[in-house]
Order: C-alpha cells, then structure tokens, then sequence
C-alpha cells in the first residue's frame, strides 16, 4: 500500500508538475496502510508522513490523490 501511493504522488508530480495534497481512501484503505505503517500512528501522523490531507469515505473503490486550494480547511 505504501509503495502504491508513493507511486501515485510521483506520477502526479510528473504529469501536473506540483505534489498533490489529498489522498482519498476508504475505511478499508486506511487500516491497510494503518497496519502497514504502524497501529501506532495517528491520522495527523500519516497526514505529516505524505504530506498529504487524508479523506476517507466509503465510495472511494481505488485509492487516488488529487490536488485542491483549499487542502488546508479540509477535516481529517
């Protein structure tokens, strides 16, 4: 799961020329990547890690990133 976003975030940087800053999942995206990385983390822990807003909803099939304005109003 990491290496699928990672890879997400490089393409996107190589196809818009700028880093995304949303990640959006669903329920079950999230506890994979949670348990990938560590049960430990908090949600504003994995934001900081990738640098990324998380949303999480569930009709989210694929994980995907985008990019928005309005990033930093976003809840987590």
């Amino acid at each position: 799961m990491i290496s699928y976003i990672v890879r997400m975030i490089d393409e996107f940087k190589r196809e818009h020329g700028y880093p995304p800053n949303l990640l959006y999942l669903n329920e079950f995206h999230l506890n994979h990547l949670k348990s990938a990385l560590s049960d430990e983390l908090s949600l504003p822990q994995m934001c900081e890690l990738f640098q990324l807003e998380l949303i999480v909803d569930r009709e989210v099939m694929h994980p995907h990133v985008a990019w928005t304005h309005s990033a930093d109003k976003l809840a987590i």
